[in-house]
C-alpha cells in the first residue's frame, strides 16, 4: 500500500470519529465523497464527477490539522464551499468573492463551534492584526474576554460577522470584497496563509461533466435550511413574513389558456358548487309513443278503456351543471417574483370557478380573499416549503387543488403522501418554464401542466 493510500485511510478514520453529531447534513454529504490524500490540491478541494472526491493535502494537514478537531473544520469548510460555490449565487467567481465566502464560512463555523480547540485552526493559518487576512478568523480573546476587534470600518465588519448581529450574506458578500479589493492587491491566496479550501482552480474541482445526482440533491437540502440569501434563492426557510401589493393588470394570454385548461380538469361535477359551467346528460321526466317503463297514469286510462297516446318515461336530456371550485395554491416564493403578477391577473379572470378564498404559500400558507387577488395583495416570507401547502390541504380536508409553482419546493413528507392517498382527491401541478417536477412523487394521482416561458410568450 503507498503512503498516499494509507494517509487517506487514516484521514477517513480521524474524521470520521471526530466528526460532529450536531452537523448530520454536511455527514450525508461527506458519506458522498471518497477521501484520499493528495498532493494535486494546495489545502483541500471537492472534485464534482462521476466520482466525488475530497482531496486534502497531507502536508498542510500536518502542519495545520495536528488535532482532529482541526482537520473536521477543515472538512467542514470546504463542504460549505461546494454548497456556496456551486448553486451558483453569483454568475462568476473572483478574488474578491472568494476572499468573502472564506470570511462568511469560517465566521459561520467559529459560531457553530465557538471553543479554541476549534477555532484554533483559523487562528493558526491568520494573523490578527494584518490585514484583509484577520477578517478570516475571530478576534482575539473572542469568546474568553473582550474582543479586541480590528479599528474604524473593519471593526464593525468583524463584529457583524462574529457577533448575533451578524447580517446576511447578501449584505456581507459586497462589503467584504470591497474590502479584499482594496487591500488586497498582489496578496497571494494560496498555500500555508492563504484561503482554505478550492475556489474553482484545482483540477477537476469546478464540477464539469456529470455530477452524482445524489450529491446535488444532498446539496439543494443543505441549502434549503440555510437563511435565505436573497430572492433569487428559489428554496430556503425565508425572512420574516411581510405583505406585498403588486400590479395585477398585466396579461400573459398563454397561462390563462393553461389555467383554464387546469380548471376545466379539475373541477368536479359530483360536488355542489357554482364553480366553471359544464354541459352533463342527466335523467329527465319525458313522453315516448311507446311504453318504456310502468306508466301508472297510462294503466288507469287503459283500465277505463281508453288508450293512451304518449307514456311516461325516463330519458337522458342535456343540461349544464356548475362543477366544484377548485383551490389555488400559488407559490409567492422570491424565485417565483416575476410571475407573480401575472399569475394573479390571469387567476383574477377565473375568480368565479375558484373557491373563495385562494392560498398563497411560501415557507406558510396565506389565505387571501378574491378581492385581494384582484388587488394584488399577499403576504410571503421569499422562501419555500411544500410541507406547509400539503399540511393545509389535510388540515382543512381540501379535495381539489391545483399547485402553481416553479418546483423548487423541497418534498412532501411520507406521512403527508399516505394521508392525501386516502383522500380520494384530485391534485394537479401548474409547473413554471424549467421548474422541477420531482416533488409531484408526493402527491396522488397528480395530472401536471406546464406553463411556457415568460420572456418568449407573454402578451
Amino acid at each position: 500500500m503507498s503512503d498516499l493510500a494509507r494517509l487517506s485511510r487514516a484521514f477517513r478514520d480521524r474524521i470520521w470519529n471526530a466528526f460532529p453529531v450536531a452537523q448530520p447534513a454536511f455527514g450525508r454529504l461527506l458519506s458522498l465523497l471518497e477521501i484520499e490524500a493528495s498532493r494535486a490540491t494546495e489545502t483541500a478541494s471537492v472534485t464534482l464527477g462521476a466520482r466525488s472526491r475530497l482531496r486534502l493535502n497531507p502536508d498542510f494537514v500536518a502542519l495545520r490539522c495536528t488535532d482532529d478537531n482541526a482537520l473536521v473544520m477543515l472538512v467542514l469548510h470546504e463542504l460549505h464551499h461546494v454548497v456556496l460555490g456551486h448553486t451558483r449565487l453569483w454568475d462568476r467567481s473572483t478574488p474578491a468573492l472568494n476572499f468573502a465566502f472564506d470570511a462568511v464560512i469560517n465566521a459561520q463555523l467559529c459560531l457553530l463551534f465557538p471553543g479554541a480547540e476549534w477555532t484554533r485552526i483559523f487562528r493558526e493559518n491568520y494573523d490578527s492584526k494584518q490585514l484583509p487576512w484577520a477578517l478570516l478568523r475571530p478576534p482575539e480573546h473572542w469568546s474568553t474576554g473582550i474582543p479586541d476587534w480590528l479599528p474604524g470600518e473593519m471593526g464593525l465588519l468583524h463584529r457583524r460577522l462574529y457577533s448575533d448581529a451578524s447580517a446576511s450574506y447578501e449584505e456581507l458578500f459586497p462589503l467584504l470584497a470591497e474590502a479584499f479589493e482594496s487591500m488586497g492587491e498582489g496578496v497571494s491566496l494560496t498555500g500555508v496563509g492563504g484561503l482554505l479550501g478550492s475556489h474553482g482552480d484545482d483540477e477537476d474541482a469546478s464540477g464539469e461533466g456529470d455530477v452524482d445526482p445524489d450529491l446535488l440533491a444532498e446539496i439543494r437540502d443543505i441549502i434549503a435550511e440555510w437563511p435565505r440569501v436573497d430572492r433569487r434563492s428559489g428554496r430556503d426557510q425565508g425572512g420574516t413574513a411581510h405583505t406585498f401589493n403588486l400590479d395585477p393588470s398585466c396579461r400573459w394570454e398563454a397561462a390563462s389558456r393553461i389555467i383554464r385548461k387546469a380548471l376545466v380538469h379539475m373541477g368536479d361535477t359530483c360536488e355542489p358548487g357554482g364553480g366553471r359551467p359544464r354541459r352533463v346528460e342527466r335523467p329527465a321526466s319525458r313522453l315516448f309513443p311507446h311504453r318504456i317503463r310502468e306508466d301508472r297514469r297510462a294503466l288507469v286510462l287503459e283500465a277505463m278503456g281508453g288508450e293512451p297516446l304518449l307514456y311516461q318515461g325516463e330519458g337522458p336530456r342535456k343540461t349544464f351543471s356548475r362543477s366544484g371550485k377548485v383551490h389555488i395554491y400559488l407559490d409567492v416564493s422570491g424565485s417565483m417574483d416575476r410571475l407573480i403578477a401575472p399569475l394573479y391577473a390571469a387567476l383574477a379572470r377565473f375568480s368565479s370557478w375558484l373557491a373563495p378564498e385562494l392560498h398563497v404559500f411560501s415557507t406558510v400558507v396565506q389565505d387571501i380573499t378574491l378581492e385581494d387577488l384582484r388587488k394584488g395583495r399577499g403576504q410571503t416570507t421569499d422562501g419555500t416549503d411544500i410541507k406547509a401547502v400539503t399540511a393545509h390541504l389535510l388540515e382543512h380536508g381540501v379535495r381539489r387543488a391545483l399547485v402553481i409553482t416553479d418546483g423548487w419546493v423541497g418534498g412532501i413528507p411520507s406521512e403527508h403522501t399516505h394521508q392525501l392517498e386516502r383522500r380520494k382527491g384530485r391534485f394537479g401541478v401548474l409547473l413554471s418554464h424549467g421548474g422541477d417536477s420531482s416533488f409531484t412523487k408526493g402527491l396522488p394521482k397528480v395530472r401536471l401542466w406546464n406553463l411556457p416561458n415568460i420572456d418568449e410568450v407573454k402578451g
